[in-house]
């Protein structure tokens, strides 16, 4: 085998490769978990309040959690 027939053929599988990756499934986004949906209704309300911190509202909100299970 010469070193341009090797070359054409390596160039051959890295463009298949190439078209392989470019075409991934789309992922459809996962459904919500219990908490990721009370840390966003969460957050909401606190949202509302003028002295808002995201910090403290975050660990409020996982606070308010771990006292609700």
């Amino acid at each position: 085998m010469s070193d341009t027939s090797r070359i054409e053929k390596l160039e051959k599988e890295l463009q298949e490769l190439k078209v392989q990756m470019g075409s991934k499934k789309e992922k459809k986004p996962r459904e919500l978990t219990e908490y990721n949906k009370f840390v966003k209704d969460f957050l909401a309300k606190e949202k509302q309040k003028p002295d808002y911190d995201h910090k403290k509202a975050f660990k409020s909100a996982s606070e308010a959690w771990k006292s609700k299970k």
